[in-house]
């Protein structure tokens, strides 16, 4: 497949709107934008499509697939003529993912003002499904850069936490998920 004509007028800002749009109905409010979730997460390509266009005209089906495609967190995926976001869900989906092992240290990054909280009660999903973790510390600093200009990263020790019982699991090369951490397994970043 060639590139789609809508993605050759975007420039990389219009694009990242158009994909934080995307996850916004993916992954937190898909009716309100007239998208219907199955049990899963997918919904029709299609639905999204149109749901987009009426924001951002020039989308279409190519513009999705090359984002989805060039997404470097893995945060989408298409099967057939069907897409969801693979992670990240503030509604009720069932990801169908299975457990693994995870790597002997996991990252995230957060707020300064978050790290005490989180250092006395773990880390908690927060209105989402998952605690979101990375596997580098660049990842896990950009994630919190989102919550604060300058987050600090927290290490998971998260072979110890698994082997203790913690479920992990691996939404993308880059991201990894549980139901919670608890502090015991937390320590930022940098201290011995």
């Amino acid at each position: 497949m060639g590139r789609s004509p809508g993605l050759d007028k975007l420039d990389k800002r219009r694009r990242k709107k158009i994909s934080k749009f995307m996850a916004l109905v993916l992954r937190h409010k898909p009716g309100e934008f007239g998208v219907e979730l199955d049990e899963r997460g997918f919904c029709d390509l299609e639905a999204l499509v149109e749901a987009l266009r009426r924001r951002f005209p020039e989308v279409d089906e190519g513009v999705v697939r090359e984002i989805v495609e060039s997404d470097e967190k893995g945060r989408y995926e298409i099967r057939g003529g069907r897409i969801r976001a693979r992670y990240g869900h503030s509604v009720p989906v069932s990801l169908d993912l299975e457990p693994v092992e995870p790597p002997e240290v996991l990252y995230h990054g957060t707020a300064r003002r978050s790290l005490p909280r989180i250092l006395e009660e773990g880390l908690r999903p927060m209105g989402r499904q998952f605690v979101h973790l990375s596997a580098t510390i660049e990842d896990a600093i950009a994630g919190g850069r989102r919550k604060d200009p300058e987050p600090v990263v927290i290490e998971v020790a998260a072979k110890r936490a698994h082997e203790a019982g913690v479920t992990f699991y691996r939404a993308s090369d880059k991201v990894y998920l549980a139901p919670y951490v608890p502090p015991e397994y937390l320590r930022p970043s940098g201290e011995g």
